[in-house]
């Protein structure tokens, strides 16, 4: 089970799930936003958010959408 109180970023794979988004539609949000960040996990480099960027990633796709 996920400790949120520890570690409040998600991964570029489950942000892009939650938001209901492709990897690369949110990998250009993100650029375009400016949000994200890059961590070394194990050897290799991901990209994590935090939850107050994904209400941005959020906001941002919801009014491209209309």
């Amino acid at each position: 089970m996920a400790d949120f109180g520890r570690n409040p970023n998600v991964d570029e794979r489950r942000a892009a799930a939650l938001l209901g988004l492709t990897p690369p539609e949110l990998r250009w949000f993100s650029r375009l936003l400016g949000l994200g960040h890059k961590e070394d996990n194990g050897g290799s480099m991901q990209v994590f958010f935090t939850y107050e960027e994904l209400k941005c990633l959020s906001s941002a796709a919801a009014a491209s959408a209309k």
